[in-house]
């Protein structure tokens, strides 16, 4: 692995034609979402599945190109945001500080919680830009920089990043701990690593680049401490503020955990939900691979599956041997604090399994492992030829993926 450095990571502006590609690939987003929303219109859902009084705020045309991006958990985060947590409903599954932030940024954009949280997610993702690109091109070089910022921008998935989900936020508050820490700045780490776990559970997780900057900063000699290694608890802080208010407001600390069961999900080794998505994904590819004359040899052991189902578990298992792959080739060419972060990373969501879809959201939740990008960007820099197939299909599922999300179809 690579030493970690404890230098601050110099300032290396983005050229015009990197700024150039993550605005163009915003706007691709928005105008992909537009037309699928105005030509395919919306998925016929249960009205309690959506809130049409709030996250559908806007009719016509600017409907159509603003309502796409709360859809799925971005119902539920505007529905907090206008309304509170209560104890039985599934909101507590969710972390405060996105909701927090969309009901005050709302009266700027006139109560428009969507357009609050667009903005919001757009500002998180200018700013994730420039730190992935001053952190790897600190680390490595400007070239390898510039193409993991290409390969964030055009990821299949990236229509997130300017939704109303955490996915932004998280991106770019966890980018900012990992950033302070490398110059030392553990008070600064820690709070941005608190605030990201009052976005989502697995903001406890910058514990690891926090401990493994701090002792390696130090030659790794425990005795070594000082009044900053209280710092590295301020993750686990923010988990236990937002357990406090649960106990306060319900009486139950844990309610965000319990509150998965409403999805399904439920505690479980990791070998044993990877074991659970591979046998749900050959199922899925049988299911959809199935012909007529097909099914004379095979059966599907749930004949009522449906083809999203299927897909997604497909699509979930890809996702997962990638982002392992990835990781394996990379890894001993990162830093040791994001190699250890990655892993975690994607070791974390293995522990919480739904019953149907074993890797449920998977793909997504690889989206905030930056030291994924990183690692693609070593393999196509290795291998040269491999970049432009890298990009165009990354630009085809992205098209493709944001046309789903954006008539109210599951993605992940």
């Amino acid at each position: 692995m690579a030493p970690d450095s404890p230098t601050p990571a110099p300032r290396r502006a983005l050229s015009l034609r990197l700024v150039a590609a993550a605005a163009g690939s915003r706007l691709l987003v928005l105008v992909v979402g537009f037309a699928a929303a105005a030509l395919g219109g919306r998925r016929d859902l249960p009205v309690g599945w959506r809130f049409p009084a709030r996250a559908e705020a806007l009719s016509g045309w600017p409907g159509h190109l603003v309502n796409p991006w709360a859809h799925w958990d971005g119902v539920w985060y505007v529905k907090i945001a206008t309304s509170g947590y209560a104890e039985a409903d599934g909101s507590t599954a969710f972390f405060p500080l996105l909701p927090l932030l969309l009901r005050y940024l709302g009266l700027l954009t006139g109560g428009n919680l969507v357009v609050a949280g667009m903005a919001l997610s757009l500002a998180c993702f200018a700013g994730s830009v420039v730190l992935l690109h001053r952190l790897v091109a600190a680390e490595f070089d400007r070239g390898l920089a510039d193409r993991a910022v290409l390969y964030l921008c055009l990821a299949p998935l990236s229509f997130f990043l300017q939704a109303v989900y955490t996915e932004s936020l998280f991106l770019f508050l966890s980018l900012a701990c990992v950033a302070a820490a490398r110059a030392g700045r553990f008070r600064l780490a820690g709070l941005a690593a608190l605030l990201a776990a009052l976005t989502r559970s697995t903001g406890v997780l910058l514990f690891v680049p926090l401990a493994v900057y701090y002792w390696s900063q130090r030659g790794w000699d425990l005795r070594r401490t000082d009044r900053h290694v209280a710092n590295l608890l301020l993750p686990l802080e923010g988990l236990l503020v937002w357990m406090a208010y649960l106990a306060l407001a319900f009486g139950k600390p844990l309610a965000f955990s319990t509150a998965q069961a409403q999805w399904e999900r439920f505690a479980a080794a990791p070998n044993y939900t990877v074991l659970r998505g591979a046998v749900a994904a050959a199922w899925g590819a049988v299911s959809l691979l199935s012909s007529e004359v097909l099914s004379r040899l095979w059966q599907t052991p749930q004949p009522g599956v449906s083809t999203t189902t299927a897909a997604t578990n497909v699509f979930n298992l890809v996702f997962l041997v990638a982002a392992g792959a990835l990781l394996w080739y990379g890894a001993r060419r990162l830093p040791r604090a994001w190699s250890w972060y990655a892993l975690a990373s994607l070791v974390y969501p293995l522990c919480f399994p739904s019953k149907y879809v074993p890797l449920m959201s998977y793909p997504r939740f690889t989206l905030t492992v930056f030291p994924l990008f990183v690692c693609l960007a070593l393999l196509t820099r290795d291998r040269p030829r491999w970049h432009l197939p890298v990009v165009v299909a990354s630009l085809v599922l992205l098209v493709v993926l944001t046309a789903r999300f954006a008539v109210f179809a599951w993605v992940s």
